[in-house]
């Protein structure tokens, strides 16, 4: 009787770790199923967000309205439907193509589409899902209609840079009028850094640099924005002394450096505070 006992107690407990394992192994895949849906969602709003900034790039630099008319092939002028409006996606599933016409689509849009995508997940990653979050998700979205608007004309709209600086400054009011006067201090002091150095190098900056690296104050402030303009000296040193090496460039050609404001402010944008002291690291004594 008791052996008999004993067999029964050890299929009890071991019945009862079996189900207790079980409900942890669903636990656990239903907290990764959450995990990969949150990201995808936020991955997609990225995306489509890209969607959007790539038909920004196309249209500011000729003045064109970026509402209407609706998307269309720039050969044949078809409107795109639905479906060849998802991002990423119908690039694959039209093979590069207009549905239409055969024109060869750029693969820029693809491209721009993931990468706006991936950042909003790097983003959101590091920042969390909270009204902040949203201001830098702004400023990454403007950062790259400039970058890709510099590389392929070789300017910086103004209708692009000029009112988004009043949103930024006009933004830290949701924190206070103490962030709106740090903000406006940002767009001061970044800005004026950007114009001295354009004064004293004689043209080794333009005009749209200046203001793109005052709208990035304005978002980020002084510290943030000193920061993504060091971050962008560093990478485009070591992408210029790349391009010479390698003889695609020469020592006198120019090199848009928007794009490379751009590389610095989304950095500081994802990394958060982190950064600021690696780059300052008085501001880690001092608190911040």
């Amino acid at each position: 009787m008791r052996a008999t006992a004993t067999r029964l107690h050890d299929f009890a407990e071991n019945s009862f770790l079996r189900r207790r394992q079980l409900c942890i192994g669903r636990r656990h895949r239903e907290v990764k199923e959450a995990w990969f849906i949150r990201w995808l969602i936020v991955f997609a709003a990225g995306s489509i967000a890209g969607s959007f900034l790539g038909v920004c790039i196309h249209r500011l630099p000729r003045g064109e309205s970026v509402v209407w008319p609706r998307s269309h092939c720039p050969k044949c002028g078809a409107t795109l439907g639905p479906l060849e409006l998802l991002p990423v996606l119908s690039y694959v599933l039209l093979r590069g193509r207009c549905r239409q016409c055969g024109e060869r689509i750029s693969i820029f849009y693809p491209v721009i589409e993931a990468g706006v995508g991936l950042v909003f997940v790097l983003i959101v990653a590091g920042r969390g899902v909270t009204i902040g979050t949203l201001n830098y998700l702004v400023l990454a979205s403007l950062v790259v209609v400039a970058a890709g608007i510099d590389l392929n004309h070789g300017v910086i709209p103004d209708r692009l840079t000029l009112p988004w600086m009043a949103v930024g400054v006009a933004a830290g009011a949701l924190w206070g009028l103490h962030e709106v006067a740090i903000r406006a201090i940002g767009l001061v002091v970044c800005g004026g850094l950007v114009f001295l150095i354009a004064l004293l190098s004689r043209g080794g900056m333009g005009g749209g640099d200046v203001k793109l690296m005052a709208l990035v104050g304005s978002f980020l402030g002084p510290w943030g924005g000193l920061a993504s303009f060091m971050i962008a000296c560093f990478i485009g040193a070591a992408v210029g002394v790349g391009l010479i090496v390698a003889g695609l460039k020469k020592r006198k050609d120019e090199i848009p450096f928007g794009p490379f404001i751009a590389a610095g402010a989304i950095i500081v944008c994802i990394s958060g505070t982190w950064v600021l002291r690696l780059v300052f690291p008085w501001l880690g004594q001092a608190g911040f």
